[in-house]
This record gives C-alpha cells, sequence and structure tokens, in this order.
C-alpha cells in the first residue's frame, strides 16, 4: 500500500510536467518542420550558413549583394553583432546547408531557457519549500505568453541574447546563496561577466541588464548586506572591460563595432531608423505589448485571487513568495525600461526580460494553485489529463495542416530555373518585400537588383509584366501570383 501511495504521488508530479511540455509543443512541434520562419530569422539563418561556406567571416558577416534596407547595405552586414551567426555557422559547417540547423539551434535555445527558469526557480526558494516541486508552473507562465511561443521558433537574436543574460543572473544568484568561504566561489561571477559579454556580442547594449541582478537581489532581500554585492559586480564589470580591451585591440573586430554602433544603436536612438510610431506614445510600444501578451495571466491571477477571497482559503502570506515577487518585477524592469529611451521598439525585443516575468507571475499563483492541488486532486488530474489530450491534438492538427510559405517554396522552385548565387532582376514594387530577400537568399543564395534592363532572370507580379516584352520574353508562373520573367537579351 505505502508503494502504491508514493507511486500515485510520483505521478502525479509528474503530470503537470506532461501537461506544460505537451503545451508547448503545440507551436513548437510544427513550426520546426514547414521550414518557415519570419524574415529576420531566416536572414540570420542565411548569414550563418554563408559564414559557415566561407562567404564573409566572423567580423564581416555577409547576407547578399542586396538587401531591402537602406541602413544595412554596406559591404558586409552590420546591422547586429555577429555571436549568433558564428554559432550556427559551427552547426552549418557539421550538418551541412540544411534547415535542420536553425531548426535544432532554436531547441536548443528553448531547452536552454526552461532548464535555467527552473534552476532560478529553486535557487531562490529555501531548499525545504514545498514550493520548489512547482518548477513547471514558471515554464508555462514563460511560454503561455504569445511573444514566447511565436518567437523561440523564428530564430531571433533576441532568444540568444536573452539565454545568455538569463544565464548571467543563475550564476550571480549562485554566488549570492552561496557561503562567503565557498572554494572557487569567485567562479560564478567570473562566468556572469563572461554571460554579459556574450549577450553583447549577440545584440549589443540591451544585453548589459544583468549587470544590476545583484543589486536587485540585495533591495529584494533586506537580510542580504548591501556591502556584499560589490565584489560580484567588480568582478563582472572587470569581465566586460577585457571584452571591450579585446574588440578595441583587434582591427576587424573594432572596425565592425564602430560601424555597429554608427549605424544602428546611434542611428535608433536618433530615431532615423525603423520606428514603432511617432510622439511620446511611441516610447510606451513595449508596455502596451507587454500587457496585451500578458492578458491570460491578469486574468488567472484575477480568478485564483477571487475564489481565494470568496471561498476563505486558508493561505498565508510567506515572505520568501514576497521577496521573490520584489526580485522579479525589478528584474524584468531593468530588462525594459532601458529600451523605452528609443522608439525603435517590436514585441520580440522583450524576449530577455520575460523569464522574470514568467517566474513574478509563477510566484503570485502558486500558492493558490498548490492549495487546488492539494484539496482537489482527483479533479486536477482528470484536467491535466484531458489538457494533455488536447493540446496532443491541436499539435496533430497543426501538423496535418501545415500552411505553405510562399517565398520559400518560390526560392525551392528557383533551384530547377535559375543557377545558384545568381543576381536575379525584380519589379521595383517587389524590392522592399524582406520575406523576398530572406528566402531566396537562404535557400538558392539568390541576390535581388532593380536595375532589371540587362539581367535575364526577373521576379514580377502581375502589376508590373506592362515592362516586359511579352511577345519574346518567357513567363513561368510561381507561387502566390509571383511570375519569374525570362527575358531574351538578345532581341
Amino acid at each position: 500500500m505505502i508503494l502504491s501511495s508514493g507511486k500515485k504521488e510520483a505521478n502525479a508530479s509528474l503530470l503537470p510536467w506532461l501537461f506544460t511540455l505537451s503545451f508547448i509543443l503545440i507551436t513548437f512541434l510544427p513550426r520546426s518542420v514547414d521550414d518557415t520562419m519570419f524574415m529576420d530569422g531566416v536572414t540570420y539563418a542565411a548569414i550563418a550558413r554563408n559564414m559557415a561556406e566561407g562567404i564573409g567571416s566572423f567580423w564581416q558577416p555577409f547576407f547578399a549583394h542586396s538587401f531591402w534596407l537602406p541602413y544595412d547595405n554596406g559591404p558586409y552586414f552590420s546591422g547586429h553583432p555577429p555571436l549568433q551567426f558564428g554559432l550556427q555557422a559551427i552547426l552549418f559547417r557539421i550538418f551541412g546547408d540544411t534547415p535542420a540547423v536553425e531548426n535544432g539551434y532554436n531547441l536548443l535555445i528553448l531547452t536552454g531557457y526552461m532548464l535555467l527558469i527552473v534552476k532560478i526557480w529553486q535557487k531562490v526558494l529555501h531548499p525545504a519549500s514545498p514550493f520548489r516541486a512547482f518548477g513547471w508552473l514558471p515554464v508555462l507562465c514563460w511560454y503561455t505568453v504569445g511573444i514566447v511561443y511565436y518567437s523561440i521558433p523564428n530564430n531571433f537574436l533576441d532568444s540568444t541574447m536573452g539565454l545568455f543574460c538569463l544565464a548571467s543572473c543563475y550564476f550571480q544568484l549562485v554566488y549570492l546563496k552561496e557561503v562567503p568561504v565557498q572554494k572557487h566561489r569567485a567562479l560564478w561571477p567570473l562566468l556572469a561577466g563572461i554571460c554579459i559579454v556574450l549577450a553583447f556580442l549577440t545584440k549589443g547594449p540591451v544585453g548589459l541588464y544583468p549587470l544590476a541582478f545583484s543589486a536587485i537581489y540585495t533591495v529584494s532581500t533586506p537580510t542580504y548586506g548591501l556591502s556584499k554585492v560589490f565584489p560580484p559586480i567588480v568582478i563582472m564589470v572587470g569581465v566586460i572591460a577585457l571584452g571591450i580591451i579585446g574588440i578595441l585591440a583587434y582591427g576587424p573586430a573594432r572596425e565592425f563595432m564602430a560601424t555597429y554602433f554608427n549605424g544602428q544603436v546611434v542611428q535608433a536612438l536618433l530615431q532615423k531608423r525603423e520606428k514603432a510610431g511617432t510622439g511620446w506614445a511611441a516610447h510606451f510600444t513595449l508596455v502596451s505589448e507587454l500587457l496585451r501578451n500578458l492578458l491570460p495571466h491578469l486574468i488567472a491571477c484575477t480568478l485564483l485571487y477571487g475564489l481565494s477571497f470568496g471561498f476563505k482559503w486558508r493561505i498565508s502570506r510567506d515572505k520568501a513568495i514576497s521577496e521573490n515577487v520584489l526580485l522579479t518585477a525589478l528584474v524584468a524592469a531593468s530588462g525594459i525600461v532601458p529600451m523605452l529611451v528609443s522608439i525603435k521598439q517590436y514585441p520580440h525585443y522583450l524576449l530577455p526580460a520575460l523569464p522574470f516575468v514568467a517566474l513574478l507571475f509563477a510566484f503570485l499563483l502558486v500558492q493558490r494553485i498548490a492549495f487546488i492541488m492539494a484539496h482537489k486532486k482527483q479533479l486536477i488530474t482528470i484536467a491535466l489529463s484531458v489538457g494533455v489530450v488536447v493540446c496532443w491534438g491541436a499539435t496533430f492538427r497543426k501538423l496535418a495542416t501545415l500552411p505553405p510559405d510562399v517565398h520559400s517554396d518560390n526560392a525551392k522552385q528557383l533551384r530547377t530555373l535559375v543557377p545558384s548565387a545568381s543576381t536575379i532582376g525584380i519589379c521595383h514594387d517587389l524590392f522592399q518585400r524582406a520575406d523576398i530577400h530572406a528566402n531566396f537568399q537562404r535557400y538558392h543564395h539568390l541576390s535581388l537588383s532593380t536595375g532589371i534592363d540587362s539581367l535575364k532572370y526577373v521576379l514580377a507580379d502581375s502589376a508590373c509584366l506592362s515592362q516586359f516584352d511579352l511577345k519574346h520574353d518567357s513567363i513561368v508562373p510561381l507561387h502566390g501570383g509571383y511570375l519569374l520573367v525570362v527575358q531574351n537579351l538578345d532581341r
């Protein structure tokens, strides 16, 4: 009987994790097998693939001989630091030119986030806390944010940068939680500083926010003396300083970073690059996006707190929970507020801060969820079991109805029509469509040019067909109403 009871409890503890993983697969698995990503991710994969093939280098990443934006149309791609491109280039060298590389990379990033979120959850709680077993809850809160389940399979730089930021915060937390006499204790802030440098080399200054973590921990934990946070901060600043010195000492790195700062960071601050909007409201685009994406979490909090108040659940205030709510809220704010200076804001910029937003909501919810699971075991077991079945049903339905991607399909069709690594023409009105540039380069090494008069192959649509001599030129239909015009240049 005792063994049987223990087995049931073990199975019950696994069920929430099974539901969480099943929920994640609804979006992650279908997006990982359809060769379809947002154009940013496709562009980054193309740059990494080119780097692996010797086209461009780490400090001179190369996308194509054409680019849809005027900002990054130099001899090499300087729109972002090159670390993610270099990491993926290693995988391309090992596995070859296959979409499995970027999809496998996204899986590694997803796994890394989940492990670190659970590690941080367990680290901030007392070893004897019954809530340590709820590590699935912050992971579920994280992946139910729309920005997360959209962005993680899309190969964004913010995903990689955010993972390094999260690792830095975890290493600092390990240092802060260890006893002062622990051997090799200084290793943790050293690793934390290295992770900040790696985050910076992935997507620039926004990766520096973990520098505030140790100080925030002191503010949220009154029993921890302020003087104790100076050693890790000094070590991290020292590591960052050495990283900057190393970059400035190496010519190609110095040249790249100067080009990046002048073309990306400075121009964004001067409001001369892409904009989220105009006026003062544009500075708060990320705040409105965050609130919109957190609507399910806010509803869940309202319902659970309403039930606990209405039914007078006996839930005592937990000091550790309160301290961790403050900690995670402040850390999340430290990752978001600095970005409000610029009006160049997109939802996926929130990715590095979202693990702490998820931890915040998990701490707000965990006591009430634990109360329900303790008093309604059978109901929770049935609900989670049904949830697992529904998740897998939704996943298989998505897998069975994968929508085609017009631009990647066209790029693959052109493999049989146009020589690889060619420059083909494109009608002027189509040139600004980033998806065309990204997919044509990723899947067939093609560059695009609006100078169509001297080019044999031209991508067109019905709106610009009048520019061609249809009596002598050949027309090949492509997907989505696009056309490949094969011009007779000898006429």
